[in-house]
């Protein structure tokens, strides 16, 4: 027993051994690999930075040779078409990779140099040109240089298409900050770029492409060498700058490192053989087996305690092996699942897909499968789950079936979705919403928030400011909440709040704690809306059911009201009120002979002349047709009663002029005293109505003080 534990215990130690040494091996030549590899690929990577740079200077050079032009057009708002030929003449001599230079004012060609073979372009339109408005377009969108292409010229050849904006330089302003003049448009040869660039040169040691037209970098077409080089994990990939977008280069090398594959070969067959041997050496294969066993004895006793379901397939999509879990999410057992492709277990209408994507995996043989599918269960209710697999393989790296878990999201999907609910709510509520935390800083708001207040959210979320006081921090309105909601979960109520821009306003508020599990406080949330509207209208209804709708006067339940209030006060502290009562003399032959338009601007007439001679303390009625009533609130004595009513007979007395036309009306008045006529206002309207008819016996315009009852 002595003798195999000491034999174990040295076959360990060979074959920690040599494996540590199969893999310092394997790391040496990996690290001398790696370190060629990386210096030939930087020497590599320079020669291509020189020729990006040649590209590139050669492209600026070409697109800048016109800033000159484009200049004296700006400053001088216009150029003289003999006086382009020249300049163009010698920019043409000084730069051959230009084909041709042309002047488009208001986008329309009008100057080109050369002309021979380009008569047909004068008078092109190139923003609504079917091929070159695209690019004309976005030169007026950014307001600056564009370059095109390349492109098929009519006249032979390829070119990149170089537009340059032209706006004033007035006089007094900025340069080029006055109106849009037009275009200066320059085809600059490509296969001649090429040329300067190197990139046509023979010699050159690798295989290069460009993508990218009309400057759009990556996301652009191929429009020289071999678009396969893009997808070359070894090629060396280049932005290459040109104007406001760029091209992106790829180079392959014509050769590799030398001496690199005889280091990595060298490498993995020593380590290989250093491995092979260690191994060989390895024949404990009971141990081996009894892990083996616990291993699997694991592996059973883990997938029994998961609530998800773990299963397996072999290469043709047959189920060979079901966790327990299987029995309470389809109400099958795992034993009558087994042998049929795994697709059938879903929902028929998900098991077409199922099928198809579990191929597309299997036939990639690399990466991972995640997809969502529906289930079945026993009681017949559909299940929402996610699979996930990967690619099972055998010894020899062979895919031999895939190994996953399916697990049972139904419950997440639906908070999802009430999630997703709420939070299209919480967005598109009318009514404001503020969430505060535990310490009453505030998390969220939403955007009917902003539109009541005034406040955006950037100036709100993370303070523990009062959303509804005062920007100055005065004047508070949820603070002395605080005391009447306590401990509480919810609070209800109307308050006043004020706007960012200082306005007052009231609303309904509702505040409600939310509490965790063990009852903490984590947050509380306020929602509310300005019910100034609602508070106007009521205002308006309370209005019109106390006054009269003519002449904006009290009506009777409104003077009824007035006289309550004003006895109940004369009693406590001990003065009279007197009530004057009068109908309008002459009023009816009026309204008859001029119409009731003429008869109701006559009301209003002496309501405004009522209104003007009594005080605000005391309350001016309609109490009928042309019945009115002026009840005295604090009158001292009779000849104070006397008074208002010689003042009232004198202000009717105004003629209204109506229609050129001055009408009047005459007024005779009964005046009650309370409480010698009467305590209560009935009372008082019946004596002064007596004591008005007999002032009307004695003539009109008048006033009789009425007889105790």
């Amino acid at each position: 027993m002595r003798a195999r534990s000491r034999q174990s215990m040295g076959l360990a130690v060979l074959l920690v051994v040599g494996l540590a040494a199969a893999a310092l091996g394997l790391l040496v030549g990996t690290l001398a690999s790696e370190s060629l590899l990386e210096r030939w690929r930087a020497e590599r990577l320079s020669e291509l930075g020189g020729i990006r740079a040649r590209l590139e200077g050669a492209l600026s050079g070409a697109t800048n040779l016109t800033a000159g032009l484009v200049a004296d057009v700006a400053m001088e708002g216009g150029i003289d078409p003999h006086k382009f030929a020249r300049h163009a003449r010698e920019l043409m001599t000084e730069r051959s990779l230009l084909r041709n230079i042309a002047l488009a004012p208001d986008n329309v060609i009008a100057m080109m140099y050369p002309m021979q073979g380009n008569e047909a372009a004068l008078g092109l339109d190139l923003l609504n040109h079917p091929q070159q408005g695209v690019s004309t377009r976005r030169m007026l969108e950014i307001r600056g240089p564009v370059l095109a292409g390349p492109l098929d010229l009519a006249q032979g050849g390829r070119a990149l298409i170089h537009r340059v904006p032209i706006y004033r330089s007035p006089a007094d302003g900025l340069p080029r900050s006055g109106d849009y003049w037009g275009l200066m448009s320059t085809p600059v040869d490509f296969d001649g770029l090429l040329r300067e660039a190197g990139l046509l040169d023979h010699r050159l040691s690798y295989r290069i492409a460009l993508r990218g037209v009309d400057g759009l970098g990556e996301g652009g077409a191929v429009f020289w060498g071999d678009a396969a080089l893009f997808d070359d994990p070894d090629a060396f990939l280049l932005d290459v700058r040109v104007l406001e977008g760029s091209w992106r280069m790829a180079a392959r090398p014509l050769g590799a490192p030398a001496g690199l594959e005889g280091i990595v070969w060298g490498s993995r067959i020593l380590s290989l053989l250093l491995a092979v041997l260690t191994i060989a050496l390895v024949y404990k294969i009971d141990r081996v087996n009894r892990r083996l066993a616990d291993s699997e004895q694991l592996h059973r006793e883990t997938a029994e305690q998961l609530q998800d379901v773990l299963f397996r397939t072999d290469e043709r999509q047959r189920v060979t092996y079901l966790s327990p879990a299987w029995t309470p999410l389809s109400g099958r057992e795992p034993e009558d699942c087994l042998g049929v492709p795994w697709s059938t277990l879903l929902h028929p209408a998900d098991s077409p897909r199922a099928r198809r994507t579990y191929t597309d995996f299997i036939a990639a043989r690399a990466g991972d499968y995640d997809e969502s599918f529906r289930l079945q269960d026993g009681e017949g209710r559909v299940r929402e789950v996610q699979v996930r697999a990967a690619l099972h393989r055998d010894a020899g790296e062979e895919v031999a079936g895939t190994v996953g878990v399916i697990m049972d999201v139904t419950e997440r999907k639906r908070l999802e979705a009430r999630l997703e609910v709420a939070a299209r709510m919480f967005e598109r509520s009318g009514e404001g919403i503020v969430v505060f935390d535990g310490d009453g800083r505030i998390q969220s708001v939403n955007p009917a928030f902003t539109r009541i207040t005034g406040y955006a959210a950037g100036e709100m979320i993370g303070t523990r400011r009062d959303p509804f006081a005062r920007p100055d921090g005065q004047e508070g309105v949820l603070e002395p909440l605080r005391l009447e909601w306590g401990e509480g979960d919810f609070w209800q109520g109307e308050v006043d709040g004020v706007r960012r821009d200082g306005t007052c306003y009231p609303m309904a508020l509702s505040v409600t704690a939310v509490r965790d599990e063990n009852g903490v406080l984590t947050e509380r949330v306020a929602i509310f809306s300005d019910i100034s509207e609602r508070r106007a209208t009521l205002e308006h209804v309370r209005h019109l059911a106390l006054h009269d709708s003519l002449t904006g006067l009290a009506n009777r339940v409104l003077l009824a009201s007035r006289f309550e209030q004003g006895a109940a006060l004369a009693r406590r502290e001990g003065h009279g009120m007197a009530l004057l009562y009068f109908d309008l003399d002459g009023f009816k032959p009026l309204n008859d002979r001029y119409g009731h338009e003429a008869g109701d601007r006559m009301l209003r007439h002496v309501a405004a002349q009522l209104t003007e001679e009594v005080r605000q303390s005391d309350t001016v009625a309609r109490v009928g047709g042309d019945e009115f009533a002026v009840l005295l609130g604090r009158m001292g004595t009779l000849a104070d009663a006397e008074k208002v009513a010689a003042k009232v007979v004198e202000a009717l007395a105004q003629p209204l002029v109506w229609h050129g036309e001055q009408l009047r009306v005459g007024v005779s008045i009964g005046i009650g005293l309370y409480p010698l006529h009467g305590e209560t206002l009935d009372e008082l309207m019946r004596v002064a109505d007596r004591a008005m008819y007999q002032a009307k016996t004695d003539g009109n315009g008048g006033w009789r003080v009425a007889r105790p009852a």
